[in-house]
Parts: structure tokens; sequence; C-alpha cells
């Protein structure tokens, strides 16, 4: 059983907890010999950790290549702080090691970030906007998957990404029902704006994401959402669901359609088409608007003693300043 998170972690005491690895640091030289750095992670944050080796290459570079990420480790070493950090420490000479565990040893949800909101309580309040739709072939449709228990059980524990925001169990949710929120205010400003259609698209929009990734202890991509993307996977995912329902008229089915497969707004952005109706503007928009904003805050968050107030970088690869208050 897993007892120290890494918000436990305090320094000047040593540790022997498990923890999963985030990331990898290339082996280098130091005057008693090799070193590396690994961060290091729990459902509670993430961690660098410093494996101090000896004079033998080989021996470190082995257990340096029998490490990948998404490994859990046993660690025992110590704590200090490095650049007003908090960071991990091991050296064999003060008794300290590094053991890789088997699998079936440890419970991989100690090791992913989860939503600080309650996920059932998201989903009940995602459900109350979803009986605002009138239309009664959109509210169908919205059931369908809303109803459906496995689906929904997927829904509750997926991320929305990988590394921008919301990247954490219970993120596609928290995200699906902040773009539900807004989609009722900008429908309710603007009267020709069918606030049913647009209701519904932004419930559905990023549904393709509950089978973008791989969940161990890390957040990984599958083979089909890096070849393809979750907005076509999202539009395969609601066809399938359409051919369930007779009667559903083609032409609402097309607008849906349209409005998922160009939510990213530019071509450059990973959309398939440019947004052409009021509703696939809107809800452009309203989804820029909240993984921006949230991505912006969450980047705040996470901001640590060393780092420079220019640390945000989105999307795109722009490094946006952030004001520290």
């Amino acid at each position: 059983m897993k007892d120290t998170y890494v918000e436990d972690i305090t320094e000047g005491k040593d540790i022997e907890d498990s923890f999963a690895v985030r990331d990898k640091e290339s082996l280098r030289e130091y005057t008693k010999g090799y070193f590396f750095k690994l961060k290091i992670g729990d459902k509670s944050g993430d961690i660098p950790l410093v494996y101090w080796g000896g004079s033998d290459k080989d021996e470190v570079q082995s257990l340096y290549d029998s490490l990948k990420v998404g490994d859990v480790i046993e660690v025992k070493g110590g704590v200090s702080r490095y650049h007003g950090d908090l960071q991990i420490f091991i050296n064999k000479e003060h008794f300290h090691g590094l053991t890789k565990l088997d699998d079936d040893s440890y419970d991989v949800e100690d090791y992913l970030k989860r939503s600080k909101k309650d996920p059932d309580e998201m989903f009940d309040l995602l459900l109350g906007y979803a009986d605002k739709i009138e239309e009664e072939h959109c509210k169908e449709l919205v059931d369908s998957f809303l109803k459906d228990d496995e689906f929904v059980d997927s829904l509750k524990k997926s991320p929305y990404s990988k590394n921008y925001g919301y990247n954490y169990l219970g993120g596609l949710l928290e995200h699906t029902l902040n773009d539900v929120v807004l989609s009722c205010h900008v429908a309710d400003n603007y009267p020709d704006i069918d606030k049913d259609l647009l209701l519904t698209a932004a419930i559905l929009h990023d549904f393709g994401k509950v089978e973008e990734y791989i969940m161990t202890t890390s957040i990984e991509l599958t083979t089909e959402s890096r070849l393809i993307g979750h907005t076509v996977m999202c539009e395969r995912l609601i066809k399938e669901r359409l051919d369930e329902l007779p009667g559903f008229p083609e032409e609402l089915a097309l607008k849906i359609s349209h409005i998922i497969l160009s939510h990213h707004g530019d071509y450059e952005w990973g959309s398939a088409r440019s947004p052409r109706m009021e509703e696939a503007v809107a809800l452009h928009h309203i989804d820029l608007l909240d993984v921006r904003l949230s991505g912006f805050i969450q980047a705040k968050e996470e901001l640590s003693e060393k780092d420079e107030e220019m640390i945000y970088v989105s999307k795109e690869g722009v490094q946006r300043p952030i004001f520290t208050r």
C-alpha cells in the first residue's frame, strides 16, 4: 500500500515509497561518477529525483535503461531543496536505492492526477443541462450517451489532454461542463443561435476523447488518436449512435457533424472544416476560451519559486506572460 504522496514530502526527511516515472533526462558525468534525473509523481503531484551513481558507467546506464516513462518504482532516498524546490536524492553511499515494481503490485489510480471536483456531482450538473434540450431528436442523441452506464463511467475518468490543461482524471467531464455552461449563456445572449443545437454539440463535441487515451500511470495517446484525431473519432462515434436512432433528420445530423468537425476553428489547429454556422462559430470560441483560460490558471497554480513569470506555453507554442499577484 502507498503511504506517502508527493504532497506529504518535506525537506530533511528520508522517504521510502513508490512513485510513477513521468520523465527521464539522459545520463551525465559528475566528479564521483555518473548520475541521471527523473521526474516522478503520483496523484497528488510530481517531484524531481536525482540518482547519484558511482564510477561504473555500465552499471548506472543499465539501471537508467531499465526504466521507462509509466513505470512505478520503489524509492528509498532523502529529500533536499535545490533552487528553492524540493527534490528526492538517491545515493548508494547512504544506503539508498531504486527498484522497479511489477505491474500487479500497485494500484494505478494512486499515480494519476484527478480533478479537484467530484465526478458524480459534475455529471449530475451535466444531466441537468441536458434536460434543457427541447428538440426531441437532439435530446434522444444526447441521452444515448448520458444513459449508457459504460460510456458514463469512461467519461467520468477520462482526461481532456495529456499536457495542455485538464490533464487529469475527470478533466474531460470538467471541460465539457464548462463549455455547456458557457454555451447556455451565449445562446441566451444571441437569439439567432439555435440553443438546442449548440447545447447538443457542446455536450458531445469532445466525446471522442473517451477513446483517445491509454491510461496506465501516465496518459498516452492511442494509435488511432495519433493518426486520426479526436474530432473525427467523435464524429464517427456520433454516427454510430445515429445508426441506432431511426428517423433522425438527415439535415440535423449533418449540422451536428459540421459543428463537431469544425470546433477547433482553423485547419492548422486540427479542424477538418472551418466553422460555417453560427452555432459552429460559437462553440469554437467557447471551447477556445475555456481551454486557454483554464490552461492559464492551471499553469499559474503550478508555478514554482524558480520559475520565471513567462512560463506558460500555449498549444501553439507561444510563450505568454503571467502576472503573479
